[in-house]
């Protein structure tokens, strides 16, 4: 069955409720299993399993809103024959309508061991994002030409990077992220120009009991221009195999002046669960539910990850849950 297409209207009503959702100023993709592979936020986490690990993510955000988001993302990252250095790489594409943003990035972490416990690493993370408007997708609901849309499909491709700090011991973890570093201006329908993002991630790992344990976690998000995204997280690991946890996913006037009762569209709840299918295989799940007027539309996302592990001194190396 042929596609609708979306009138210049029904699409930047679509725009309009996506930053209502979400900051305005915010280009990187929406997850909710982030948690499970910090790697898509901050470029200083490849090699720190210390093990190669593959993941790939996709959500369909919305769902049955025409032209709502749809989000692809594969990555992989490891270790070196050094043990202070890790790589990665990963592979994102997000469809907004008639907009699609796709983008390749390789990573380079520097691991710095500042206790027996714990490590500190710096990365890295360049690469290309390639910018595609279908004209053919838009229609201004008039016979006169809109000099506005372009007639057939328009692409641009422009340079990204950005840099992050990751500290973490056996239970606790800390990370920083600059990212859209390399600026450009643009006034077309192509490509909305970028503002610097800044990610702050930590969390704790505690023990319950013998097969029970407990992680909070917290990211805030911010471009010192929009309200702070703030999403807060719990989850708990049951016998080493079951994950289980839920996110409250919020915005925080820490930086603008924008009145509170504008802050509650922003709020969603995201429920998730993943299960290691096997010690190497693991499978997620998230279901978002919005607190706006889009709870009418829930949010799927599917994850899928595997690890393969190898020996170290006699022992096998396996995922750390952190």
């Amino acid at each position: 069955m042929r596609r609708k297409a979306i009138t210049i209207r029904s699409f930047w009503m679509l725009l309009g409720m996506l930053l209502a959702q979400t900051v305005a100023a915010q280009q990187a993709p929406q997850y909710s299993q982030y948690i499970f592979n910090e790697l898509v936020i901050n470029p200083a986490y490849a090699g720190s399993k210390e093990i190669l690990n593959i993941n790939a993510t996709y959500r369909n955000q919305w769902t049955g809103l025409e032209g709502a988001p749809t989000t692809q993302s594969i990555s992989v990252d490891g270790p070196t024959s050094n043990p202070r250095l890790g790589w990665g790489a990963h592979i994102i594409n997000d469809v907004l309508g008639a907009q699609r943003q796709s983008g390749v990035y390789a990573d380079v972490s520097v691991r710095i061991a500042t206790s027996h416990f714990s490590k500190l690493a710096l990365g890295i993370s360049a690469g290309a994002v390639q910018y595609v408007l279908d004209g053919t997708k838009l229609q201004a609901g008039s016979s006169l030409p809109d000099v506005a849309v372009p007639e057939g499909m328009e692409s641009q491709i422009l340079p990204d990077a950005k840099i992050g700090v990751f500290f973490n011991t056996e239970r606790f973890y800390a990370g920083f992220t600059a990212a859209s570093l390399i600026p450009y201006k643009t006034g077309n329908l192509l490509v909305v120009t970028p503002r610097r993002q800044y990610f702050l991630s930590t969390g704790y790992m505690f023990d319950l009991g013998h097969t029970i344990r407990l992680k909070p976690s917290i990211l805030l998000k911010e471009d010192f221009k929009s309200p702070t995204n703030v999403d807060l997280n719990a989850f708990l690991l049951l016998h080493e195999r079951f994950w289980v946890g839920a996110s409250y996913r919020t915005a925080l006037p820490m930086f603008t002046n924008l009145e509170m009762k504008q802050l509650g569209k922003r709020d969603a709840v995201a429920l998730m669960a993943q299960v290691y299918a096997t010690p190497r295989l693991r499978v997620g799940y998230a279901y978002d539910i919005s607190l706006s007027r889009l709870n009418n539309y829930s949010s799927h996302e599917v994850s899928v990850g595997y690890s393969f592990f190898k020996k170290q001194h006699g022992r096998i190396l396996t995922p750390r849950n952190l």
